[in-house]
């Protein structure tokens, strides 16, 4: 097993393109790479997300693996230990993103990830400051978020379904809503425009889920409130809200994974939209 230590004074001469490698880190992150062979890096980057002033761990962060074309690749959220692991889809450089109110955000790198193995990693963040008027405060804590109070960082660390947070919808939904859904297995958007005529022209694209070989209709959520069973099929999410209103979204396409408190009424699976305003 090789160490190497970056971001401080000093880079481990065991590795002699190690600099040249990580040059673009050094300003900002510490890091502790574990090789566990000698001649490959790993695929699956994993590690803990810490405040760089107090060094309490940051909770429930938004972790990416961006490419050198800044596409991102894999995105996941830390848990409230601050811990993550993302899976890169294939080997290759990529730069870690991280984001998370309160702080500054973080895109560096460069990883090498290869075919096999762990690559761990220890990442500070700097908090913003906030400067702030004198008050008087008189409540010990501000209401929770609309997603702190339904639960979805919850079942997002709890990993069942797909979960997808402000950042990489502003980043994919580049015309509607349904941009988001094109690339979850078992999701699939049907775009129903005849060239003439008929009612069907000025339609949105409609979600369809993969179930048993065959095409059905989700249920579908907006901030907990049932808009389209999918019993009727046709479910157009957006007819209901744009992609600048969402905060959030879930996809359950199994039936072992829909939560408790969201029936799949149609047996289909089941959509959660939260959006930042209703």
């Amino acid at each position: 097993m090789r160490v190497a230590w970056l971001g401080g004074r000093t880079i481990s001469k065991t590795d002699p393109c190690a600099g040249r490698r990580h040059a673009r880190m050094l300003r900002n992150v510490t890091v502790a790479l574990l090789l566990l062979t000698p001649h490959a890096q790993g695929q699956t980057l994993r590690g803990r997300i810490l405040d760089s002033v107090t060094r309490e761990p940051v909770m429930l962060a938004y972790v990416g693996l961006v490419t050198d074309g800044e596409s991102m690749a894999v995105a996941g959220l830390a848990d409230t230990e601050g811990r993550f692991e993302v899976r890169a889809p294939d080997a290759g450089d990529y730069l870690v993103y991280i984001s998370r109110t309160g702080y500054e955000t973080l895109m560096d790198g460069v990883f090498a990830l290869g075919p096999d193995g762990v690559l761990d990693v220890q990442i500070g963040l700097r908090p913003i400051p906030v400067e702030l008027e004198e008050i008087v405060v008189e409540a010990d804590r501000g209401p929770m978020s609309l997603l702190e109070r339904n639960g979805f960082y919850d079942r997002a660390i709890g990993g069942r379904g797909v979960f997808m947070v402000r950042e990489e919808i502003e980043r994919v939904a580049i015309d509607r809503v349904t941009d988001v859904f094109r690339r979850i297995p078992l999701l699939d958007v049907v775009e129903s425009r005849p060239l003439t005529g008929g009612p069907q022209v000025f339609q949105n694209p409609e979600l369809r889920v993969v179930r048993n070989g065959q095409y059905c209709s989700p249920t579908l959520y907006i901030d907990r409130h049932v808009v389209n069973s999918g019993s009727l099929g046709s479910v157009r999410p957006d007819d209901y809200v744009t992609a600048t209103e969402i905060d959030a979204i879930e996809v359950y396409t199994r039936p072992s994974e829909v939560p408790v408190g969201f029936d799949e009424l149609n047996n289909c699976g089941v959509v959660l939209i939260w959006t930042r305003s209703r």
